[in-house]
This record gives structure tokens, C-alpha cells and sequence, in this order.
């Protein structure tokens, strides 16, 4: 197996698989060791459609549940060994097969809104996880209501991405709910589809020269790209210095959402201008982030000299992107659309100086304003946002379509990885000698790229195409295990011959679901998703950094921008300008 080596086998224990991390994996895994950073929580509340069923929500079956789950996704059973300081994946057969200490946590909750704090618990305490234990979860029931559990699932991100998340919930979901289980092949072959994603770049005939001289142009574009990109924070944060950054993150999420109706519209609106959302998602962020500030600039937190240079500066986004659809071809139509593993890397965009529009030829005192700001017409113009929407959608085209876009976006990782570990063991020495991390001393310098983002975000598109509120899956869905329709996110699961429709009743239902990611120190990062055609829209931050009404207020206005740009007709506005 590339990547795995077998490291030793026992008649009673199994065999033992070791690989290293590669750079993301390294780099995620650095940050869990600071407190938990970039962890992911899942929590969804579940609900029983038929009494006869409270099986389901047994103890030994949620255990059951557990063990077949990792089975199937071994790295869930991972643990991780650093050896001279290169982190190492290890993983036990024995241990796949039996549950260990602390991987399914019981325990009940009065209301779904104490439920909901035990979030803030996992995240604001001492690591959860541990170098031995990368996932885990917890289920708590409702005191009064003996039909609904709550669970919560904590997944170190260095074995995890969005559709990892994905596919983790909808398998355990569906053997949840299932009388049955489908055959679970063996571990080598699970292991094969889950090495480092560099090892699933696909063949190319290049001689070893001619590789490793890809590799090095990549660096220098990465390199130059880099340098274009200017030094200035365009959010409205309360302050972030050396020790901030030293001090892990105490992270929460807001949440806003449109109607369905509202939904339908931006998704024609998306449609009929030939942009996706994704597009406009970023537009949207920074004319609403220049009215959080034009409003603090009236009412004089913002000085003259400030504003003029706010004025100026780019509005640079750091994203997640899914590197799945560009690897192997073979391996991604085989499950690995879906597989259980980290598979992404980051890209970046930018958009130029803030949008003042026609606001830029008055005087403070004769603007129109719309609750404390200028209103997003006199701001930027739908024409012009339709500019800038196009200006994102031909820099991601120009950064996926490069002929050496994999040798690019590799080196991200590799530039962050130093600081983000040391970082990481400056604050399990600050840990240790009981010293706060302004009276630690500073290992080395943290040779940080020199950028700092305007916020970083994700759109990850519609969710109801991926996962479903019933379960289990009828074998009429291509995801489901007992479909014999092959689907290349269907990650785990042997397809049948033919199709099982004994596990077609739904049983489960899914009421709530909410993703938590813990953010980094003075990090904010815009999120968006559809789901029960509803568009939800959350902003994750440092409450260390951000007050969280500034971090409301920005949310509402990106709110009000998606429902003003993209929510209504704006047929009489002409056509798209192509000047800036």
C-alpha cells in the first residue's frame, strides 16, 4: 500500500499500519494540539418516527453503531505518534474492533438549549481529543422527551474535512437506523483508499527531474502570487497582537437564514446572470463589511488618516477547497468522492479597494444613509457587483485551470506548517510550567506568511443532494448502502448486485443539525449552506478578538446583501459594465 507500512501483526491483536501526515494532515494536527483549534462538532438532534423503534436509541446500539462506523473509516480509530517531530498516523486493527476509553460519552440534557452549551464546553476547556483519541461522541437525551437524543460528534480535523463530515453522518445515521449491515471490506483495502492525497495526484509520465522541477515552479508562483498581496485586516476587530495570536481561540457561531422563497430567487437570480453563488458570496461580504464600517467611520471610531487607507485596500479571502475531483480518477469513482480523510487544501481570492461607489463624490455630510450607512445602491451598484461576482469566478477558473494548479496549492501547507507547530508546543510548555502565554517564552520566530485575510469563508453548496433527513436511506438513493447504483461519494460500502429494500421504512429523523468549527486565534470566517431549501448563513469568530455585536451586525448585512442583490429582479439595470 502506498503510504501505509505494515509495522507488526499478532494472532491476537491484529495487524498495526503506520503512515506519516502528510503537510495539511501535519499542519491540522499541529493546531488540534493547541487546545483543540480547527476541531470540528457536529451536532444533531434526533428524533424516533415510531415508538416501536426505541431500540435505535439504546446504548448498545449507538456502541454498535460506533464500532462499524470505524471499521469502516479506520482513521476514526487512528491515534497519532510524533517521531522526531514528524507526526506519524498509526493505526490497530484490535482497536477498530472494541470501544475504547472515552469514545461514546451518555449522558442527558433538560432542553436543547443545554444541549447546545455543551458545545461551548468542549471548546472552551482543555482538548477534548488527545493524540490517542481523534474522534469521539457524545449522545444526551431529553429528560421529557424519550423519542429524541442529541448527539454531538468531535473530529479532530486532521483526519477530516466538509465531505468527510458528510459522509462520517450519513453512514452513521443509516447503520443507526438499519436492521441490517452491509459487508465492511478489509482493513487494507480501507486503508488504501485513505493515503495522503499527494499520493493520489494523478500519474503523470514525468521523469523524476521533471517532477521535482514542477514542484519548484510551483513554489515561485505561490511565491509571487503571495507577494501581491498587501497587509491590511479590513474588519472591524478590537484588537490582535502577538499574544492574541498566542492564546487559543474561544470560538462561537452565529447563524441567520432566508426564507425558502427568498432561497428559490437567489438561486434563479445566481442562474439567470451566469454566476454561482459561491461567486457572489464574496462580493456580498464586502459590501457589507464597508457598511459596518462606514458606520463606525460616521460616528468617529474611525479616524480621517484610517479611513483613508482602509479606503484603498484589498479585500483578500482565504477558502477551503475540495481536492477530491482533482486526484485519481479510478480511486475518486470508487468511493473516493466521498472518503473518510482529509482532502483539501486552501485557495485565495481578492477584490480591490473598498466598494464606495458614489459615495466617493460627497461629502459626509450629504450622504444618504440607511441605518447608520450609506444604502448598498449608492455602495455598489448591481451592475458592479455582477463585475466583481465575475472578477472572483475568472480568478477561480484562472487558479483551478493552471497546468500546475496541484504544485501550487500544495505549497500552502508547507509554509504554515513551522509556525503552526510551534505554536503548538510553545502552548504545551506555557501548559505544563502553568505560565500564561505572555510569560512564556517564544521558542523561535513563527515565520507566518506576511497576509492578513479580510475574513476567510466557505459556501458548500446545496446539502440536501448529500445527506438526507430520514433515515435509513431508501435503496432508491445511489448513497444509500443497499442501492446497486454505484455513486462515487458512496465511500466505504461494497455495491450490491442487486438492490435491498428491506431497510426502505424511515425510522429516524434528523431535526437539527449544526456545524462547529473551533476557530483560530483572531480568525472569522463567513460560512454558507442549503439545506430543506433554505439558505443558512453562519459566521464563526474569536470572542478574544471580535465583539460579537460587531460580528451580528456584519452578519446581518450580508443578509440584507444577498437578499437586495440577488433576492429581487434588478432586469432594468442595464447590462454588466466590464471597467472597474
Amino acid at each position: 500500500m502506498p503510504g501505509w507500512t505494515l509495522e507488526n501483526s499478532s494472532p491476537t491483536k491484529g495487524r498495526t499500519f503506520k503512515r506519516q501526515l502528510d503537510p495539511m494532515e501535519a499542519s491540522f494536527f499541529w493546531d488540534g494540539v493547541f487546545n483543540g483549534t480547527a476541531d470540528c462538532v457536529q451536532h444533531l438532534r434526533l428524533r424516533l418516527l415510531n415508538e416501536a423503534d426505541a431500540y435505535i436509541f439504546s446504548e448498545s446500539n449507538i456502541t454498535r453503531t460506533w464500532l462499524s462506523v470505524k471499521r469502516r473509516y479506520p482513521l476514526l480509530g487512528a491515534r497519532v505518534e510524533v517521531d522526531n517531530e514528524e507526526p506519524h498516523f498509526i493505526v490497530q486493527e484490535h482497536h477498530l474492533g472494541r470501544l475504547n476509553a472515552n469514545e461514546v460519552v451518555f449522558g442527558s440534557v433538560s432542553s436543547a438549549e443545554e444541549a447546545q452549551s455543551h458545545v461551548f464546553e468542549i471548546f472552551d476547556g482543555p482538548w477534548s481529543l488527545s493524540n490517542n483519541l481523534l474522534a469521539r461522541i457524545f449522545i444526551f437525551r431529553e429528560t421529557d422527551r424519550a423519542d429524541v437524543i442529541h448527539m454531538f460528534a468531535l473530529i479532530a480535523h486532521c483526519i477530516t474535512d466538509g465531505t468527510a463530515n458528510n459522509s462520517f453522518l450519513r453512514c452513521f445515521l443509516d447503520t443507526l437506523s438499519s436492521r441490517s449491515e452491509p459487508p465492511i471490506s478489509g482493513l487494507e483495502e480501507r486503508l488504501d483508499m485513505v493515503i495522503a492525497s499527494a499520493d493520489l495526484e494523478p500519474k503523470q509520465s514525468f521523469s523524476l527531474a521533471r517532477r521535482r522541477w514542477r514542484r519548484t515552479i510551483g513554489f515561485v508562483i505561490f511565491g509571487i502570487r503571495a507577494g501581491k498581496r498587501q497587509v491590511w485586516r479590513t474588519h472591524a476587530s478590537l484588537s490582535f497582537d502577538p499574544p492574541t495570536s498566542r492564546v487559543p481561540a474561544r470560538s462561537r457561531v452565529l447563524v441567520t437564514s432566508v426564507s425558502t422563497d427568498q432561497t428559490t430567487a437567489i438561486v434563479m437570480n445566481c442562474r439567470l446572470n451566469n454566476i454561482t453563488f459561491v461567486n457572489a458570496f464574496l462580493p456580498l461580504a464586502q459590501v457589507a463589511m464597508t457598511r459596518v464600517l462606514y458606520r463606525r467611520y460616521l460616528r468617529g471610531e474611525i479616524d480621517e488618516k484610517e479611513w483613508e487607507y482602509r479606503k484603498k485596500q484589498p479585500h483578500i479571502y482565504r477558502g477551503p477547497l475540495n481536492l477530491r475531483p482533482y486526484l485519481d480518477h479510478q480511486w475518486f469513482s470508487k468511493g473516493g468522492a466521498g472518503e473518510f480523510f482529509l482532502a483539501i487544501n486552501f485557495f485565495f481570492l481578492q477584490l480591490p479597494f473598498m466598494t464606495l461607489g458614489v459615495t466617493t463624490q460627497q461629502h459626509r455630510d450629504d450622504l444618504a444613509l440607511s441605518n447608520g450607512a450609506p444604502p448598498f445602491a449608492n455602495l455598489l451598484t448591481f451592475n458592479r457587483f455582477l463585475h466583481r461576482a465575475n472578477m472572483v469566478k475568472r480568478q477561480a477558473a484562472n487558479f483551478f485551470n493552471h497546468p500546475l494548479f496541484l504544485e501550487i496549492a500544495s505549497v500552502e501547507p508547507i509554509t504554515r506548517l513551522e509556525g503552526i507547530r510551534i505554536r503548538a508546543l510553545e502552548w504545551l510548555k506555557s501548559v505544563e510550567e502553568g505560565t500564561t502565554a505572555d510569560d512564556t517564552e517564544v521558542l523561535a520566530p513563527a515565520d507566518f506568511p506576511g497576509i492578513t485575510w479580510a475574513h476567510g469563508g466557505s459556501s458548500i453548496g446545496n446539502l440536501d443532494e448529500i445527506s438526507a433527513v430520514e433515515y435509513p436511506l431508501q435503496s432508491t438513493n445511489p448513497l444509500s448502502p443497499r442501492s446497486n447504483i454505484p455513486h462515487p461519494a458512496k465511500a466505504g460500502y461494497v455495491i450490491p448486485s442487486l438492490p435491498d429494500i428491506t431497510d426502505d421504512e424511515p425510522r429516524i429523523s434528523v431535526e437539527y443539525w449544526m456545524v462547529h468549527l473551533h476557530a483560530r486565534p483572531g480568525q472569522i470566517f463567513l460560512g454558507a449552506a442549503t439545506t430543506r431549501k433554505q439558505l443558512h448563513m453562519s459566521v464563526t469568530y474569536d470572542v478574544n478578538v471580535f465583539e460579537e455585536a460587531i460580528a451580528q451586525e456584519w452578519l446581518d448585512e450580508v443578509k440584507d446583501a444577498v437578499v437586495w442583490y440577488l433576492g429581487q429582479s434588478h432586469a432594468d439595470k442595464g447590462s454588466v459594465q466590464h471597467k472597474l
